[in-house]
């Protein structure tokens, strides 16, 4: 069997591209803990138990490192009768911040 050199490029695109996603899924996992942790603290309910991924850059960490930033939606209640948005932003496995909007306290 013989390999070309593009077959090579490909399949290490291939494993570029999974070994992207893999991290991704461990990134989101780590910010969703933060995320309950949040809401726990700010006594609200976050819904649905997910984040969605709306944006991936690149940011620099406070010793400098150009990392990955990724920056999450959520959606969540302190009611129960309306729903609020939040945004996690993580820089590699850190969380950077975890905001939320003004809503109505119980």
């Amino acid at each position: 069997m013989n390999l070309l050199l593009s077959d090579l490029v490909w399949i290490f695109i291939f494993i570029c591209i999974a070994a992207l996603w893999w991290q991704g899924q461990g990134a989101k996992a780590f910010a969703l803990t933060k995320v309950k942790a949040y809401c726990d603290e700010n006594n609200i309910q976050l819904l649905d138990e997910s984040l969605v991924l709306r944006k991936v850059w690149f940011g620099r960490s406070n010793k400098g490192s150009l990392q990955l930033k990724r920056t999450y939606l959520f959606e969540f209640t302190s009611t129960g009768e309306y729903r609020y948005r939040g945004t996690a932003v993580t820089l590699g496995y850190r969380i950077h911040s975890i905001d939320g909007q003004t809503h109505h306290l119980q």
